[in-house]
This record gives C-alpha cells, structure tokens and sequence, in this order.
C-alpha cells in the first residue's frame, strides 16, 4: 500500500556552484542514470521534480539547476528565493571551486529568505581523487561555519549521488515533522488558554 505523502508541498532545493563543476551531471546522474562527457553550459535555471521516499514517507522536491558561469551570475538570486534546501557544488580537481563555494553560500543566506535552509556541500569528481587540488581542513572548515552536511561525488560513476539526495529529502521530513508538531503544540496551548480563561464574566 502507498504511503500518503506527509503534506501536499513541493520542497524547492538549488543547486549553486561554479561553471563545469558538474551541477548539471549530478542532477542528469540522479534522474536518468546517465552521464555525458559534454555538456553545454547551463544559460538559464530550469527545475525537475522528483517523489524520493523517506522513512517517515514519500516527499517531493524540485531540483533546481542553475548557471555558474559569471556572466549569468546576475540571475542567481531569482533562484534563491523560497528555497528550502542548497547543495553548493565544487570540483575537487579546482581549489578554487570551493573557496567560490563560500561566496554562494555568503549570497544565498542574504537573499534566500530562510533562516532555516538545509545546505549541503558537495565535492564532484570523486572519481579524479588523484587529482585533488582541496585540503580537507579547507572542507571541514566551510562545512563547520554553515552546519553543512559534506559528500564527495561522482557524477561519471553516479558514486554518491542517491546518498546526498536521499540526505536531503530525510532531513528535510523531519524539519517539517518537528515544525508540525511545535505548531500543533502551541495551537494546543492557545486553546487551553482561551478555554481556562472563558469561564469568567
């Protein structure tokens, strides 16, 4: 029997990350087990929606690609809002991917409009670790500062792509879960109030 899904809501999470990182792969290795060597560069954002079960049930989120290179750097931040969830994408082969990474994220916590977004960094071509260009206290660090969940990735192998989608689709369940039930509780306490306090004339 098929679970009902927790609220009819569609969870919005963007990916942000630098040009040729492989934002794009990932979400082509996440929705059709497939990879391209060559892609073209992403222009414009465009979104997929995909139903990801959960332990608590089936939720739905929309992926969110979006442009890394700078002179489309303008129309990120109409991708940011409403946003519950960011993956922050660098390639592992270019230092410099990452230090960027912080950049998106500085961006995104001032125009996202959510104090409580789930981020999640992510180091692609995993599959090049011999080639790692990133020191790991540089990775620590970001992912300390931000409370970020970190995942190393391959989008070639497809390595590591479910487990950051799998991630985010629990965690964010379980922030609606713990949201609902605060707000059940506090709508409880009202009404207890008003009841206590109506008996008087």
């Amino acid at each position: 029997m098929k679970k009902q899904k927790f609220e009819d809501r569609v969870y919005k999470v963007v990916t942000l990350g630098e040009g040729r990182v492989g934002k794009t792969s990932i979400i082509t290795r996440f929705f059709h087990n497939s990879f391209q060597e060559q892609t073209q560069e992403t222009s414009d954002g465009y979104c997929k929606e995909k139903t990801i079960q959960t332990k608590k049930g089936p939720i739905d989120l929309a992926i969110w690609d979006t442009a890394g290179q700078e002179k489309y750097h303008s129309l990120a931040p109409l991708y940011y809002r409403n946003s519950d969830a960011a993956i922050i994408v660098y390639d592992i082969t270019v230092k410099e991917t990452l230090q960027k990474g912080r950049q998106w994220i500085q961006e995104l916590k001032q125009l996202a409009e959510n104090d409580n977004m789930l981020l999640v960094i992510v180091g692609n071509k995993c599959d090049m670790h011999i080639h790692k260009d990133v020191e790991q206290s540089q990775i620590d660090e970001l992912c300390n500062q931000y409370n970020a969940k970190h995942f190393l990735v391959s989008a070639k192998s497809g390595k590591g792509i479910t487990e950051v989608f799998d991630y985010l689709a629990n965690e964010l369940m379980q922030f609606v879960k713990q949201t609902k039930e605060r707000s059940s509780l506090q709508q409880g306490k009202k009404k207890q109030q008003q009841n206590d306090g109506g008996g008087c004339c």
